[in-house]
């Protein structure tokens, strides 16, 4: 078969300006009328649908320039995807044709985070996991292999070029490097050297994570230590069949996983944030009880159109509803719109733990004699409220020589292959980032409250 070429270098592709990465550009135009390219998956519903939601569930509230939505983040991960597959296309040059390695990197990347519900991960946590046991990229795998499959398994370009004949990109591949979490996610067995590009999907650093780290600091206005994109992709490479760094992009690599954990603790994890999480967890369950009555899995159409959009927009009509149920409802999101600050903070404590060689951790709070003590001193009047919030995230891997996701190190003067230096470098970063707060909510007299509160926990 004759191969097939465009006649410059950018015929059939567009550009679309990024305040990140400056240019990504994309498939636009099919060779044959009606074919599908990148294009028609960006133009789909289930990819324009990330439109309405936010990347930043609550810290928009808080940092007012962090508009920017699941969409952006989406296209940026995908040419992140591209980037990388066209540096590491040399380890896989047995298996594809440079478009087609491209190619499946860049589609996977895109649809990536299709399984989104309204509030991104704040949904996961109430409403996904709990009621249905599944995580977002669960549902993003269900998407992908549904509505989407038709598409991406006719797509026969990449900005590269045309794939080869005979390659052909399968949903399945797909759905496989988007999955993570606990749930079963074999290996395709038709195709079992995905398995060394899965970390670039769910690994220490990755194509989402590159790419929202660097999107939201810049959103935010946040400065945080430089990414150096460049010389991570130039010290990643193949070996034997795995991922891979070369000792020399370690130094580079810890000052990603640095820059990572400052996000976590200066944005995500803000103490108003936290507070707005708070207001929003009282709100959110019985809210898309009503909205999404059952499983999004069966019901496609449904959760197709549930976004952020729909769910404000939705909800502002409620606190003039005649429904007790929804009046209730309308008022709490009135307020949470107005960003009426229901919740305080009047205990705060950080901890950073790095495994064995970490102090004991005191114990949580009992939150219940806390709450008798300080009623019992007049402080906690009835109606108020005192709640606990714990956030953590784990800043680097528990054990380094374990997980799907973790990545060889190439020691050129040993000539040798291993994880031992990656090891001794993350001996350096604490293991797992912990804020533990206290928060209150109808209490008079914080100042008092705040300083019984230190006292009895310092005891």
């Amino acid at each position: 078969m004759k191969e097939r070429v465009a006649a410059l270098p950018y015929d059939g592709l567009s550009l679309i300006a990024d305040p990140v990465h400056g240019y990504i550009t994309f498939v636009d135009t099919p060779q044959s009328p009606g074919h599908p390219t990148e294009r028609t998956l960006i133009d789909s519903p289930w990819v324009q649908r990330l439109r309405g939601i936010y990347q930043l569930q609550s810290a928009r509230f808080v940092f007012p320039a962090a508009e920017h939505t699941r969409f952006a983040h989406s296209l940026g991960a995908m040419h992140m995807a591209g980037r990388f597959a066209r540096h590491l296309y040399p380890g896989f040059s047995k298996e594809f044709s440079l478009p087609f390695f491209e190619g499946l990197l860049r589609v996977a990347a895109l649809l990536h985070d299709t399984g989104h519900g309204p509030f991104c991960h704040f949904y996961d946590e109430t409403v996904s996991q709990p009621r249905f046991g599944r995580s977002h990229e669960k549902m993003s795998q269900i998407i992908i292999g549904g509505p989407l499959r038709e598409i991406l398994e006719n797509i026969d370009r990449s900005p590269s070029g045309f794939f080869a004949s005979g390659e052909r990109i399968s949903g399945d591949w797909v759905a496989y490097l988007v999955g993570k979490g606990k749930a079963p996610n074999p290996v395709p067995r038709d195709l079992p050297v995905l398995a060394a590009l899965k970390p670039l999907f769910s690994g220490i650093f990755t194509v989402d994570n590159l790419d929202y780290v660097l999107r939201d600091a810049y959103m935010c206005g946040v400065a945080t230590a430089p990414v150096d994109i460049d010389r991570i992709l130039y010290y990643t490479h193949v070996q034997k069949g795995r991922l891979a760094i070369h000792r020399y992009g370690l130094g580079v690599f810890e000052q990603f996983i640095q820059a990572r954990r400052y996000m976590y603790s200066q944005i995500y994890f803000h103490r108003t944030t936290r507070s707005f999480d708070l207001a929003l967890r009282d709100l959110i369950g019985d809210t898309l009880a009503i909205l999404l009555p059952h499983d999004p899995a069966e019901d496609l159409s449904r959760f197709l159109t549930l976004t952020d959009h729909h769910l404000l927009e939705t909800v502002r009509t409620w606190g003039r509803s005649r429904s007790p149920r929804l009046r209730r409802l309308g008022e709490g999101w009135g307020a949470f719109l107005r960003r009426e600050k229901i919740w305080t903070m009047v205990h705060e404590r950080t901890w950073e733990l790095s495994g064995a060689a970490s102090p004991k951790k005191t114990p949580l709070p009992d939150m219940d004699a806390l709450s008798r003590s300080l009623a019992s001193k007049g402080l906690l009047p009835r109606g108020a409220e005192i709640r606990l919030d714990v956030a953590s995230r784990d800043t680097r891997p528990e054990n380094p020589f374990q997980g799907e996701g973790n990545l060889d190190v190439y020691d050129p003067l040993s000539g040798k292959v291993g994880r031992g230096l990656l090891a001794r470098m993350l001996e350096g970063i604490p293991q797992r980032q912990e804020i533990v707060r206290i928060f209150a909510k109808g209490v008079p007299d914080l100042p008092a409250a705040t300083r019984e509160i230190a006292r009895q926990l310092e005891e």
